[in-house]
Order: C-alpha cells, then structure tokens, then sequence
C-alpha cells in the first residue's frame, strides 16, 4: 500500500509498504480521509520525536475491509471514523476515568502506524460507525471537532458568555465552531489575514492582531471575556495570554508547548485567575457527542477544512504547513489521484 513515512525531520517520503494484518478485535480500515494536524507538524518538525519510521496520521475515516478474530463479520463494509488515543484501561488514570490521560494509551499515527495511508488498523471499539448521509470532509474532521469539545468543556460556560480563542488554525477555528453552534460568543486573535477572514466567515464577532498585552487585555474587557483558549502552543502566546486576562478569567491551554513561561502566583490568586490544560478528549462520551451533533446537522466541521488532496501531496503540505502558508486543515485521500486533484 501507499503511506506517508516520516523519515526524520522536514523529510516524509510516499513510499510501497505492506498492507496491515488486523490482530485480535481489530478491523482493517480502507482510508478514504485523514487529515492533517497541528500535532502532527511538531514530529515532522523535529519537535517530538518518535521511534523509527512511522505513518503520522490520526484523523481519520474510511470503510472496514477486514476484520480480525473477534469482530463481527457483519462490521465488513462499515463506514466508520476512528478514536485513535486507546487507553489501557486498568491504570489508575484509567480507573478514575481519565483515560485521555493513560500513560500507556496507544496512539494512531504515533505509537503505531497511522492513517496517512491506503489502510490502517484499529481496535473495533475506536472505529465509531458512520451514515453514509456524513459529508466526507465533515467525518475526517470528527477527531479534532472532538478534542474542540473537550476543551470547552474544561471551562464550564454558561449559554451565552463569552469567549476569547487564540489562534484561529485547524484546532482553534474548529473550537470557534462549536462555541458558536452551542450557545457561546466567540472573539479572537490571530495575526494571519487569511485565518482572520475565515474566522470572521465563521462567525466569529470581533478578530484582532494583538502581540503586547495592553492591547489583548483592552480587547478582552471590551468584549468581556470569561475564558481565553490558548490553541497555538507557543510560549509568546501562552505568556500573552496569562498576562492580559482580567480578574476571575479561565485559561484553557489547549497548544502543546514544552517550553516555559513565567507565572505571577500572587497574581493568581488575588485575580482567581483558573488555569486548565485540555488534551484530547473522554472515551466514550465526546466522540459520540461529536458524531450526534453531525449527524443532527447542529455542526459542520468539515467547512474549516481546505479542499481534499491526494496522498502524494502530504510532504508538500507539510511543509507549507511548517512555513505558514496555509490558512485551512489540510484534508488528504489516498483514493484521489494526483491528475483528479488538479481537476477540482
């Protein structure tokens, strides 16, 4: 089968390698769309690391070919999107019911081979079934939809308050999205025209460049903000964000960023300044969640997403994304061919 393998840092390669076995509870998922993630850019940019060669990759959708022992035959055929963190449910996180938080959870695309593929497996119970009335770009855009709820949820918000999103990319926009659909008045910054114009197509009331804090803070008073979601994972953002929020404010981290930052504990305190971190999403609940607010039409996050790509192009796409030059998700298909891309 075709598969993107990222082979080092700023070097990923479409290579021929051997179509996965589905073991034990496993069904074999034939990819019809994976798209391309935040997270995903900071392995192919040396960021994180991995062990070996590896197929990125974990959201993701497509049709079950196979299945192993196990798995109800009648699964053959099945449309389905797939969950790709899978806990090990029997550590104590897992106990407590903070599986997302497992320590030894499998990771589509990350600790095993992952969807930027012709195939990939999964454990039956992480590929969610699908109708086929699901616009395709609306199912390849279920993972990240998933983790944008999640992280709201970390706020504990009341209908009509309203929000500050920071970074208007693929995770943030999407954030945005289902703020929107569920009740919320969302502002935001971001310093790209491109991301601004979407945002404000969106929905998004007011959007803003701002890089110093008196600027941000003025914003989010203005607008009075009850939470900010931080969805860059840039220590410049991160800081900006804890520096300009006003007094009784939640900060939901929701970028990934190892790098430290400088926080005022009195500040904190005197302010009742809340400060969450926000990684991926429960099992069951939020997937299943996502997928009921697409199938009743209450969501459509397949429109932040840019137009479907073939496989061939996920090194190029991955390095326009590592250079800021594109403003929407990048979607790819490895049953769209290089000649039909150009077509469309």
């Amino acid at each position: 089968m075709k598969a993107a393998l990222l082979l080092g840092p700023h070097s990923m390669r479409v290579e021929r390698i051997p179509v996965p076995t589905p073991q034990q509870d496993e069904v074999l998922v034939a990819v019809e769309a994976a798209g391309i993630c935040g997270s995903d850019l900071h392995f192919y940019l040396g960021e994180r690391t991995l062990q070996g060669t590896l197929v990125l990759g974990h959201e993701v959708t497509g049709r079950v070919v196979a299945v192993g022992a196990g798995v109800p035959p009648e699964r053959l055929g099945e449309r389905v999107a797939i969950e790709p963190n899978i806990p090990c449910g029997a550590c104590t996180l897992c106990q407590r019911g903070l599986g997302r938080l497992c320590p030894a959870k499998q990771i589509v695309g990350q600790t095993r081979q992952g969807g930027l593929a012709e195939y990939v497996t999964v454990d039956q119970r992480f590929a969610w079934p699908l109708p086929e009335t699901v616009a395709l770009s609306d199912a390849a855009t279920i993972e990240p939809t998933a983790v944008a709820i999640h992280a709201l949820s970390r706020a504990r918000l009341r209908e009509g308050e309203t929000i500050a999103v920071v970074g208007c990319g693929g995770v943030g926009l999407l954030l945005a999205t289902v703020a929107i659909a569920q009740g919320y008045r969302v502002v935001a910054l971001e310093p790209n025209a491109a991301r601004r114009a979407a945002a404000l197509a969106a929905g998004i009331i007011a959007v803003r460049t701002a890089s110093d804090t008196e600027t941000a803070r003025l914003f989010f008073e203005e607008h009075q903000v009850v939470a900010i979601f931080e969805c860059v994972g840039r220590p410049a953002t991160i800081q900006l964000c804890l520096d300009a929020a006003s007094a009784g404010t939640c900060l939901v981290l929701v970028g990934l960023s190892s790098e430290s930052v400088t926080l005022n504990p009195l500040r904190c305190v005197r302010q009742e300044l809340d400060i969450r971190g926000a990684l991926i999403y429960d099992h069951p609940t939020d997937f299943a969640a996502t997928i009921a607010l697409i199938v009743s039409n209450k969501l459509a996050p397949g429109k932040t997403a840019g137009r479907l790509q073939p496989l061939e192009s996920v090194p190029t796409l991955f390095e326009a994304m590592a250079n800021g030059a594109l403003s929407a998700k990048p979607l790819v298909s490895p049953r769209l061919s290089l000649s039909t891309a150009e077509r469309l």
